[in-house]
């Protein structure tokens, strides 16, 4: 009986896409065509089969690559903390069934690709001590500015903050100075940027980390899936 196809999501940005190809070409599942767009950067078409057959790329944003997983329309999917958390987290806030519960982030390591870039808590300088004071204090709310609501409301959760969370697409840094929000929460990976604005960290929340998720239901039904976990697991030693 033949191997029936597997689908991996990977992120379509060109900044992840050659890397993350790459950890599954070394588990042997190259695809020539996939390498010709990446070399090319072309993202034209988003479906790439690999060279032996068993595997199809699908190529798509990296914030929608946990709900394919979780929604099992794809197998695996390679994605940042920032994504599948932020998907986990407003799942369980936001009250929704059967959402950010069937895909693991633990059965492969953790690949790095991120380097130091980590979760931050930022702002101007002379608000530092607001920030401090904030916590475990239920007489201030805090102004945050960011990009992650999820992942933040559960951090200032956690430190006792009582915080107004403003979703903002980017330019985050803009926000301290010009826009009356007390601080941002961020990913840092230099802290160029916040400098270059004025802005300093207060705080280091958590280290980005980059995952393959894999879906609970084809782990469970499909016994490949779990022939494809090992030779990605052997691949990384």
């Amino acid at each position: 009986m033949s191997m029936r196809k597997i689908n991996i999501a990977l992120p379509k940005t060109f900044r992840i896409l050659p890397r993350a190809y790459e950890i599954f070409k070394a588990a042997g599942y190259a695809s020539a065509s996939l390498e010709q767009s990446i070399a090319q950067k072309t993202q034209k078409q988003l479906e790439y089969e690999s060279d032996c057959g068993q595997v199809a790329y699908l190529l798509v944003s990296n914030m929608d690559i946990p709900q394919y997983v979780d929604r099992n329309w794809a197998e695996l999917g390679f994605t940042a903390s920032d994504c599948y958390r932020e998907y986990e987290l407003s799942s369980t806030l936001g009250g929704h069934a059967m959402r950010g519960d069937n895909f693991i982030t633990n059965l492969l390591p953790d690949y790095g690709l991120f380097g130091q870039t980590r979760f931050c808590v930022a702002g101007l300088p002379e608000n530092k001590e607001l920030f401090e004071r904030s916590k475990n204090c239920d007489d201030r709310i805090l102004t945050v500015g960011t990009f992650y609501p999820a992942i933040t409301e559960n951090y200032f959760r956690r430190l006792g903050i009582l915080a107004d969370i403003i979703k903002i697409m980017g330019s985050s840094e803009l926000l301290p100075a010009h826009c009356g929000v007390d601080v941002i929460f961020d990913m840092v990976e230099t802290g160029n940027a916040l400098r270059e604005n004025g802005l300093i960290i207060y705080e280091e929340a958590m280290p980005i980390k980059t995952k393959i998720l894999v879906s609970k239901a084809a782990l469970k039904y499909d016994e490949n899936i779990s022939k494809v976990i090992e030779v990605l697991r052997n691949a990384s030693k």
